[in-house]
């Protein structure tokens, strides 16, 4: 099988033998001269799209956009030798790249492609009066747009394959977690709940958090519907939650004042969450226990099931106008923690601060180990302020904490963090970006600190 890498190389070159230096040359200076002027007819085309609009609305694509799409054109109308190919060929896939983690539809990117060759044509025909030379111009336009999209296209189907086994390597291990504990966990949320609803019922307050964004609900809508894709019990479970949130409630609260309508509100609502309770086993019950697919050392989610998540996380927020954050944790000095205790020591104590982390945060969240000393953690549906309170509370948990070392000794670390919220941007790449770029602030400003982003 041709290397990818081989192939566009091979195909760049061909191009530059089949047209004359001349005409490749007077071809990048038209570009060169119209480049911003099509940048800005292809957003303003392709926003015509309702499609391509949530790709292409938020403030800071548009600012790249612009600058992206100008220096593209620029570039890959000036490869005149050969040493600037392998360069050439890369960009092609470092932008189909991009194109598949933010999930932009191949459709989309065939379109923008079709747009350019329309606006340049109608410009190479200006340039080259003459019959003859118009036609060998055109041929070299959209041979090298096409082979730009080809390249791109080889790049984003090998990102989505890899993609798409990550996404489907993460539910196998969200299968592999204890069904058995996590059942009993999320049961128990049901139950509390339902006490809740009682106690604020009798108490005369407002009605509790809808189940919805209970801790049952934020669990259902971010991590069982990977775990158990497919299960008929889903749907059924969503319409009950729709059910208890916009009638059941509504219903319980407005008869609140009178004795019997109360009394059959509450039995109906109670029907609704034992069956509820009962479709909840059930669905656990379809799946068997594995154990694969954490860090080893940490058991916190690998890092490869990252895309999975942030790319469900931004969809969801994209689709229903939500909100979430990740926090980027590292553990402050910890090289001096492997020089003054060794390997082992270092081990135990990241263990302990995974274990603290992940104890931190809901059932609901993600944890990973990032990589080294790092930790990220997804917060679902939270913004910038309980982001950062998070990140605090976790930093100041651990600062009063004393870790276990091997030798029966104890010790104490602390963690500088960064934070960034989904603003709208399709890339999480971006998102990860200013969360590293926060927490650098962090340690840059003395350690021990979280920063927002």
């Amino acid at each position: 099988m041709i290397n990818p890498l081989e192939y566009g190389q091979s195909q760049w070159q061909q191009i530059l033998h089949d047209y004359d230096a001349s005409l490749r040359s007077r071809m990048g200076e038209l570009v060169q001269a119209h480049s911003r002027g099509l940048a800005e007819n292809f957003y303003q085309q392709m926003m015509d799209l309702p499609e391509a609009r949530r790709f292409l609305e938020h403030e800071q694509v548009n600012r790249q956009l612009m600058a992206s799409m100008t220096r593209w054109l620029e570039q890959v109308f000036s490869v005149h030798e050969v040493t600037q190919i392998p360069a050439a060929v890369e960009r092609q896939f470092e932008v189909g790249r991009v194109h598949a983690r933010i999930n932009l539809p191949i459709n989309l990117v065939s379109a923008g492609a079709r747009l350019h060759k329309k606006c340049l044509l109608e410009h190479v025909t200006q340039r080259w009066p003459v019959p003859a030379d118009w036609l060998k111009a055109a041929t070299y336009l959209v041979e090298v747009i096409d082979l730009s999209l080809e390249l791109m296209s080889l790049a984003f189907v090998s990102k989505s394959e890899r993609k798409s086994r990550a996404a489907e390597a993460y539910r196998l291990h969200n299968l592999g977690m204890n069904l058995s504990v996590e059942r009993e966990r999320q049961r128990a949320s049901l139950l509390d709940w339902s006490q809740e609803l009682v106690f604020a019922l009798h108490q005369h307050e407002t009605p509790p958090t809808a189940l919805r964004h209970a801790e049952f609900g934020l669990w259902f809508h971010h991590q069982a519907v990977s775990v158990f894709e497919g299960a008929p019990e889903l749907e059924q479970i969503e319409h009950m939650l729709r059910n208890i949130d916009l009638q059941l409630l509504p219903a319980l609260w407005e008869a609140r004042e009178h004795r019997t309508a109360m009394a059959e509100s509450m039995a109906a609502l109670q029907r609704e969450l034992r069956a509820l309770s009962y479709l909840l086993a059930t669905l656990f019950d379809r799946f068997i226990e594995l154990e694969h697919g954490r860090d080893t050392l940490t058991r916190l989610l690998d890092r490869r099931f990252l895309p999975a998540v942030l790319n469900r996380e931004v969809r969801l927020a994209m689709r229903g106008g939500g909100e979430f954050s990740v926090i980027l944790f590292d553990v402050d000095w910890f090289k001096q923690v492997n020089d003054n205790h060794g390997h082992e020591g270092g081990d135990m104590v990241l263990q302990q601060v995974a274990s603290l982390v992940a104890g931190s945060v809901r059932s609901s969240d993600f944890c990973f180990r990032y990589g080294g000393e790092e930790l990220l953690v997804v917060l679902v549906e939270a913004g910038a302020d309980n982001a950062l309170a998070v990140a605090e509370k976790v930093r100041d948990k651990l600062m009063n904490s004393e870790l276990s070392l091997p030798d029966g000794k104890r010790t104490q670390v602390t963690l500088s963090g960064g934070v960034a919220t989904f603003d709208g941007h399709p890339d999480y790449d971006q998102l990860i970006k200013r969360a590293d770029r926060a927490l650098y602030r962090a340690k840059a400003e003395g350690r021990n600190r979280c920063l927002p982003g």
